[in-house]
């Protein structure tokens, strides 16, 4: 077994290129420009005793160098596999390479380390970025600071429940992943067929969030930008799982809260329940008594929406639009909820309107 092992890594060493933070043979070496230490991933624990009782079998050097010996590195053994420190700094923009000599043959990876001037990329926000979401929640969101590589998406990111295990395929496996024209910003989709009730994949692997649980989505330090600068370092997200949202999206139930004519303060919305922040930005609008669109920034988070005015003001009677196509999170709109049973799905082809008084102080 060790020796069929052996050739297919070797059978890899051949067909393969070197890439940042790609895998040579079986294992990996992925750089955390925080600690300044690489992680090594893919090594049994034979090996990792092996490498434990023998630390010179483990080499990093500069790729093309002379030098025949290893820098001076500590070893640790970590979940996350092999951790090497480096005694010195690793340089930014230099190519590294990780060879671990084994009784039967060598494993290799190649780690880039983005230089001081290349874009790094950071995981800035995800939605919904409340504390606490619908157990039917249908979508998340990732934005990204740079535009990233495509393809790894699903194998870049974890569910973790509160105890720390991993949610099994919680997230729909699609050809072509979802990402913004800028691919900064992507697109997890829970699998619809387990938020349905009583549908075939609801009543074999039940919902992926179950209410009144806890939850950490992690984002891989590995994950790359479409330049090939890896994060490198993990990003946690917590948050807090509710009752599930049914029943249609009801404006009525929203609180306006309205500024004085003359100022350019801020008309704010409050949401009875988390709404999806981009049919947010989509599809609400605010309009004059004439029927004309009310020029300003709007902005939401999900659990309510501004308008800030590019002009102060004026005193007088304004209509607050929302289109038909507005959903929440769970997939609810103003026309039918998500779930509704077959023949039951009402429509609403018409915007919904509130009326909003702007009056002086």
């Amino acid at each position: 077994m060790r020796l069929w092992r052996n050739l297919v890594r070797r059978a890899l060493l051949a067909a393969l290129f070197f890439i940042p933070n790609s895998v040579a043979a079986d294992i990996a070496a992925a750089y955390n420009r925080i600690t300044g230490n690489l992680t090594v991933s893919g090594l049994d624990r034979d090996e990792l005793d092996l490498i434990g009782a023998q630390p010179d079998r483990l080499r990093l050097q500069v790729v093309d160098s002379e030098a025949k010996g290893s820098m001076l590195l500590t070893l640790s053994r970590r979940a996350e596999g092999l951790t090497i420190k480096p005694r010195f700094a690793l340089r930014p923009g230099t190519k590294y390479l990780l060879r671990v000599d084994l009784p039967d043959g060598s494993m290799r990876a190649q780690v880039n380390l983005p230089g001081s001037d290349e874009n790094i990329p950071r995981l800035e926000r995800f939605y919904p970025s409340q504390a606490i979401i619908p157990a039917n929640t249908l979508r998340m969101y990732l934005q990204f600071s740079e535009p990233m590589a495509r393809g790894h998406l699903l194998n870049s990111v974890t569910l973790l429940s509160r105890d720390g295990i991993e949610v099994e395929k919680p997230f729909l496996s699609l050809e072509t992943e979802l990402w913004d024209a800028s691919q900064t910003r992507a697109t997890l989709l829970f699998d619809p067929g387990r938020l349905k009730e009583a549908v075939g994949p609801n009543v074999k692997a039940g919902t992926p969030l179950r209410a009144g649980e806890s939850y950490r989505l992690v984002v891989s330090e590995q994950m790359q930008s479409a330049e090939g600068v890896p994060l490198g370092e993990n990003v946690e997200m917590s948050f807090r799982v509710g009752p599930d949202e049914h029943g249609k999206i009801a404006p009525a139930a929203w609180q306006v809260m309205t500024p004085q004519a003359g100022s350019s303060a801020v008309l704010s919305v409050a949401f009875d329940r988390i709404i999806h922040r981009f049919a947010a930005l989509r599809h609400l609008s605010l309009h004059d008594e004439n029927g004309a669109r009310v020029k300003g920034q709007a902005d939401s988070d999900g659990g309510g929406w501004t308008f800030s005015p590019f002009m102060p003001w004026p005193e007088g009677t304004f209509v607050l639009r929302i289109a038909p196509a507005l959903e929440d999170v769970s997939g609810n709109t103003i026309g039918h909820p998500f779930d509704a049973p077959e023949g039951t799905i009402g429509s609403a082809d018409k915007a919904t309107t509130i009326r909003v008084e702007i009056k002086p102080q």
